[in-house]
C-alpha cells in the first residue's frame, strides 16, 4: 500500500490492518495445523503472562493515542505529522502503538495457547519495522529536522 499524500511517509502497510490480520491468520493456521509447542489450554502461568502482555498492549495504545490527541497531531501514518510527540510512553519508545500491536500478538499467543501467533508476531514486527517505522523515521527527520533527530538520540526505537 503506497501513500499518495505528499506530506506523509511512504508506508508499505497500514498498521491497524496488520494488527487485525496477524491474529486472524494465527487463529486460522492454529485451526488448520496446530503445532502444539505452547503449553496447552488453561495453563495458568501462560494465561497470566499473556494477560499481562494484553494489558500492557492496551495501555500503550491508549496512552500513545492520548499523547497524539494532546499534541493535536495525526495518529494515522497516512496523514501529515503535525508535531513531535515526547510524552507518555514516547519517553521510553518511539513506537508505542506498534510495540503494543506486537505485544498484543504475543499476549494472545500465551493467553490462548495460539502457537502460530509467535512466528506471526515476528513477521508483524518485521513488516512494521521495514514497511512502516523506518519510512516514518525518514519522513519525520526530513520534516522536523534537528527536533526529531534529538528524539532519535534520546529514545529507543522499540524497547
Amino acid at each position: 500500500m503506497t501513500n499518495r499524500n505528499p506530506d506523509a511517509p511512504e508506508i508499505l502497510f497500514y498498521p491497524p490492518y496488520l494488527s487485525l490480520l496477524a491474529p486472524a491468520l494465527a487463529i486460522v493456521l492454529e485451526w488448520l495445523a496446530p503445532p502444539g509447542f505452547l503449553p496447552g489450554r488453561f495453563s495458568a502461568s501462560a494465561a497470566v503472562a499473556g494477560t499481562v502482555l494484553l494489558i500492557l498492549a492496551g495501555w500503550l495504545a491508549l496512552a500513545a493515542n492520548r499523547c497524539f490527541e494532546r499534541a493535536r497531531t495525526n495518529a494515522d501514518p497516512r496523514r501529515p505529522a503535525l508535531a513531535v510527540v515526547r510524552g507518555g510512553p514516547y519517553r521510553f519508545t518511539r513506537n508505542p502503538m506498534y510495540l503494543g500491536m506486537i505485544l498484543l500478538q504475543f499476549g494472545l499467543a500465551l493467553a490462548f495457547s495460539l502457537d502460530w501467533a509467535i512466528p506471526l508476531g515476528l513477521l508483524l514486527w518485521a513488516a512494521l519495522h521495514w514497511g512502516v517505522v523506518l519510512r516514518e523515521e525518514a519522513y519525520l527527520t526530513e520534516k522536523f529536522g534537528d527536533d526529531y533527530r534529538a528524539l532519535l538520540k534520546s529514545t529507543r526505537r522499540w524497547f
